[in-house]
């Protein structure tokens, strides 16, 4: 019986001291997630300011052609 309770703590040591070496998939994803969200508001950001552009280059010509 004591082998038993023996070789379950070994067990559980061994396994407590292998979590730490493995790679942490949680982390790896949330970096992922991390990198994507960035990526989206540089392209948002990027979007937003070509629309702003494209409107200012319209709206000018918009205005002038109902005054004639």
């Amino acid at each position: 019986m004591i082998y038993v309770i023996f070789s379950i703590i070994a067990v559980a040591v061994v396994l407590f001291v292998l979590s730490y070496f493995m790679n942490d998939k949680f982390e790896e994803l949330e970096s992922q997630l991390e990198q994507l969200s960035i990526t989206t508001m540089q392209d948002t950001y990027q979007m937003k300011k070509k629309i702003k552009i494209l409107e200012e280059e319209l709206l000018p010509q918009d205005l002038t052609s109902k005054e004639n």
